[in-house]
């Protein structure tokens, strides 16, 4: 890395979207304000089903689910009714039977165990799998010329394993829950201050793979970079993690 290169990028661009300033907001992708931290729709409709104020038939209809939609399943109810979370953040309930969903009885909102472990395999294969394809720009979201910056991209790549993440490090530093440095997993997110000596004000995001590294879509490389959190210039200018898997 050519570190003054990229101090001197770094000091004009922010690198991403800084902490507190308002038009890092431009081209956000509404979300209902409802959903405060990262939620995991990890249950696909496989049979149109109706969507209740409360768990009878004798609820409400208030919606219908189509089938492909992804959902959130909150709880098993009983063996009849499931809570669930659509993605613009209304809760109801819908039929347990088999027919309707995958659900399979261990998913949850905030993931666990295995379905965690495998999400975050999942995020690092799909991060790698663009490396050498994603070029840096700062404000950018453009997924059909994988033009990204750095939180645009991890809102990308979290995407397609049925994580919403807001598109600004503004955003992403509150979502999910706090994780302390020494107990980092693959698939977390993880803040940097990359302008000046390290003042913990947030403005860069990438993803730990594990093994003390992570990735991230960065203007010193005007791509995707893999960089130690161990040592060197980016441990020095670490702030903190968020765990959203």
């Amino acid at each position: 890395m050519q570190l003054k290169s990229f101090i001197a990028k770094v000091t004009i661009l922010g690198v991403c979207a800084t902490a507190g300033v308002s038009a890092l907001d431009i081209g956000h992708a509404p979300l209902a304000a409802t959903v405060s931290a990262a939620t995991t729709y990890e249950t696909e409709v496989t049979y149109g089903v109706n969507f209740r104020s409360k768990p009878s038939t004798s609820g409400s209809k208030i919606g219908f689910l189509s089938r492909g939609e992804n959902i959130n399943v909150i709880s098993k109810v009983n063996r009849y009714w499931l809570k669930v979370q659509r993605k613009n953040g209304k809760i109801g309930y819908i039929s347990a039977n088999s027919k309707y969903t995958n659900y399979n009885g261990s998913s949850s909102g905030s993931g666990s165990g295995q379905t965690s472990s495998s999400k975050a395999d999942r995020v690092i294969s799909l991060a790698k799998s663009y490396q050498g394809r994603v070029s840096y720009d700062y404000g950018t979201r453009n997924v059909s010329r994988l033009i990204f910056d750095c939180s645009s991209f991890t809102e990308f790549i979290f995407a397609k394993v049925g994580v919403d993440l807001k598109w600004g490090t503004r955003s992403q530093k509150s979502q999910g829950t706090a994780v302390s440095k020494s107990n980092l997993r693959k698939g977390d997110l993880v803040f940097f201050d990359t302008i000046g000596r390290n003042n913990r004000a947030i403005n860069h995001v990438g993803i730990y793979m594990g093994s003390g590294k992570f990735i991230h879509n960065t203007p010193s490389k005007d791509g995707l970079a893999v960089n130690s959190l161990s040592s060197g210039w980016w441990s020095s200018h670490y702030v903190s993690a968020r765990r959203v898997l």
